[in-house]
């Protein structure tokens, strides 16, 4: 069974190249079918079910939010596309992960360097462009942490939402295993990304509940703005983690 699994697992993800080549070609809806396909078929395949709740309508409808996720795994990317398709803003390191960066760059994500000002800006001006026509997730956490806590955001990229008037979306993302927090999907110190596919891949019980927080308009400078979101995010988290 787990060698079955493990082929399953490698056969989809090299699906993805096909995929990708497709997407060139194809409508910006029929390109967010295809990577909602092949996320919701990966999760499957990994046997992890994702449950949306909180203000679950505001991810279906046609609005363009920047969406504000706290930061677990590089599953959260794959959760979050398996129900809303968005642009997402990375580190730079991600571009050069095996397979996954080229993924990654061929679906539109924004690459960023945080140590460099010039990157952030180049960064926003993507993002601005691209809230035009899609939403857009970040990550203001900067890293991922084992998903008991809410690291500080870093402001920048909230600039994105005060320049377009496009409201934030927040999202508290956590792992449940047989009803208690889990941090098996945890992407954190020196993991691999290989390492970390095969930890995933020998748990079958894994949830992942994504809970969509009241969207929030832009107001007051990107720093306030920053400390309001983090507010919201950390006090959903303690409170379904207590």
């Amino acid at each position: 069974m787990a060698y079955m699994k493990t082929l399953k697992i490698l056969l989809h993800i090299l699906l993805v190249i096909p995929l990708c080549l497709l997407i060139l070609i194809s409508s910006k809806k029929q390109q967010e079918k295809i990577i909602q396909f092949w996320c919701k078929r990966l999760l499957s395949i990994f046997e992890i079910e994702v449950r949306v709740e909180g203000f679950e309508p505001y991810l279906f409808n046609e609005k363009r939010y920047l969406m504000v996720s706290n930061h677990i795994s590089w599953l959260d990317i794959i959760v979050i596309q398996s129900i809303k398709p968005s642009i997402f803003v990375a580190k730079s390191d991600v571009a050069s992960w095996p397979l996954f960066g080229w993924v990654a760059q061929m679906t539109g994500t924004i690459f960023i360097r945080r140590d460099k000002v010039s990157d952030i800006k180049k960064a926003l001006k993507k993002m601005k462009r691209r809230l035009i026509k899609r939403s857009v997730c970040i990550f203001p956490e900067g890293t991922s942490t084992n998903g008991r806590f809410v690291l500080p955001f870093k402001s920048n990229l909230f600039q994105a939402s005060i320049d377009t008037n496009k409201a934030i979306l927040p999202i508290c993302l956590r792992y449940i295993e047989h009803n208690a927090y889990s941090d098996k999907v945890a992407f954190v110190d020196d993991m691999s990304l290989v390492d970390s596919i095969m930890k995933i891949k020998n748990e079958s019980n894994i949830i992942a509940i994504l809970d969509v927080l009241q969207p929030i308009r832009p107001r007051g400078n990107r720093k306030e703005l920053a400390s309001y979101t983090h507010e919201i995010v950390s006090k959903n988290l303690s409170q379904n983690l207590s």
